[in-house]
């Protein structure tokens, strides 16, 4: 059975299905923690934030080679990720975005990755609270959808995605509230992961004339936080020099959800695909920015007027990561809990947009029972409640990852000589990044492009959803507009 127009609430469950429950959460928590089972390569992505800001901390370039490789190859706890030789993993974030990490710099590594791993589990935690508070969704349902994509690969990772999604949950949330301010304020802490953020502002700046103030002062503020930190070269540097090194690195990663990768595996040449990348960023982010009130107003849900162009913003482009898609799960969840009839196709695509599949080679062992529970916990609240059915989704999971995981059938060659006699230490840190992803990042690529089709999907559904309810509106307006002569009438009846 299906959960009806208001049949949100799971009703209480008897005791021992909670002992269950909480069984079910230890044994997977345990699986996740142990050496045998655990993901690989823990905070790769914290290692490079953390040696960008201890750069900047010292007034060193944190977009250069060295120091930044230096840093990353230093001697980390077993259990935390060390560099590889004579590679240097970027950093491409703003200098702002940059300035909380110089100072997590100045704690021991162990102890700044511990701290920020419980900054991702807070934005985790917050940002299922608010989404519950906004849809009155169960609550089961709302963790099932974020705690993989958004807390385990995340955390994984050291990601800010996280907490940038957490942002643009509490700007909805303030929205949806009538705190348009408040909101710009948000959108502030969202900007560490800019282009996922930008549509946000934007929407805001359009349609929200309240916020217009707030969102100019919090760019200035941002602006002036990155001159201080930085210097006008630094900041030069990065406008100029790294983001356009950084997209043209990635470009064939085989990790990639963006436009730019596609293009490139259909044949592009690399500007070809950059620019392809590029050009749909910019017309998903109007078409969102244009639609999304139009969605709003249809379905009285003021939060979607954040939480559509933010989804938008995901489809296509030139660079999108997989941790970033639970940025695309608070539109999908709001339009679920307030359109009836696109319940079964949002239910799906939460369903693909909640399990990280582009991850599967670095989650660990027990990565496939996660993705098959909480393939079946979301069937169970947002598709089909009969047990059969929960079992096949749940089934479907874990198959669909074994087949991931069969089609990769080549070995990877060992980079370490490429890398080796080309580094430069006074090269940006996405030259020896280009060469490790043209090298390892290319490989097994039926394994990835499966791996990726269930996000490409799911984030193609929200996208189409939300527009469909925008033309819905319109139509709707049209319908309700008095003809010409019925303008006449009203006329001559004044």
């Amino acid at each position: 059975m299906r959960p009806g127009a208001d049949d949100w609430r799971v009703r209480s469950l008897p005791g021992r299905r909670w002992v269950l429950a909480a069984g079910v959460l230890a044994v997977a928590a345990a699986l996740a923690f142990l050496p045998q089972t655990r993901p690989a390569a823990l905070m790769r992505d914290f290692n490079a934030f953390y040696c960008a800001g201890s750069a900047l901390d010292r007034g060193a370039d944190p977009y250069r080679a060295e120091p930044l490789g230096t840093c990353e190859r230093s001697p980390r706890p077993a259990w935390l990720n060390r560099g590889i030789p004579n590679l240097v993993a970027p950093a491409p974030l703003p200098p702002y975005a940059l300035a909380p990490f110089a100072l997590l710099a100045r704690l021991p590594y162990d102890v700044a990755a511990f701290a920020w791993g419980l900054a991702i589990l807070a934005a985790l935690m917050s940002t299922v609270a608010v989404v519950r508070r906004m849809t009155a969704l169960p609550l089961a349902g709302i963790i099932a959808a974020f705690v993989l994509g958004d807390g385990l690969a995340g955390w994984t990772l050291g990601q800010v995605a996280p907490i940038a999604v957490a942002a643009i949950v509490f700007a909805a949330a303030l929205v949806e509230r009538g705190r348009d301010r408040a909101a710009a304020i948000a959108i502030a802490v969202a900007m560490i992961e800019p282009h996922v953020a930008l549509p946000a502002a934007l929407v805001l700046f359009v349609w929200r004339p309240r916020a217009r103030v707030p969102l100019v002062i919090v760019a200035a503020g941002l602006a002036a936080l990155s001159f201080a930190t930085a210097g006008w070269a630094l900041n030069l540097e990065y406008v100029r020099a790294v983001l356009p090194a950084h997209a043209v690195s990635e470009i064939a990663s085989n990790r990639q959800l963006s436009l730019t990768n596609i293009a490139h595996r259909f044949g592009a040449s690399d500007a070809l695909a950059l620019r392809l990348g590029e050009l749909s960023y910019v017309v998903m982010l109007v078409a969102g920015i244009v639609a999304a009130p139009f969605a709003a107003r249809r379905v009285a849900c003021p939060a979607l007027l954040v939480a559509l162009p933010v989804a938008c913003g995901l489809v296509g482009g030139p660079f999108a990561h997989v941790v970033q898609t639970a940025a695309a799960l608070p539109c999908a969840l709001l339009l679920y809990a307030r359109v009836p009839s696109l319940r079964a196709p949002l239910g799906i695509a939460v369903v693909a947009l909640a399990i990280p599949w582009a991850q599967f080679s670095s989650l660990g062992a027990a990565f496939p029972l996660f993705a098959a529970i909480v393939a079946g916990v979301l069937t169970f609240v947002f598709i089909d409640r009969r047990p059969i059915i929960v079992a096949a989704a749940a089934a479907a999971a874990m198959l669909w990852l074994e087949a991931i995981s069969a089609a990769v059938t080549q070995r990877i060659p060992d980079p370490t000589a490429l890398l080796a006699a080309a580094y430069d230490p006074h090269a940006l840190a996405e030259a020896s990044w280009q060469l490790y992803v043209a090298s390892v990042g290319t490989w097994d690529v039926l394994a990835f492009d499966l791996a990726r089709l269930p996000s490409w999907l799911g984030l193609v559904a929200v996208a189409a959803a939300g527009f469909g309810v925008a033309l819905q509106a319109l139509r709707d307006t049209k319908m309700s507009a008095p003809t010409k002569g019925e303008l006449h009438l009203d006329s001559a009846g004044l």
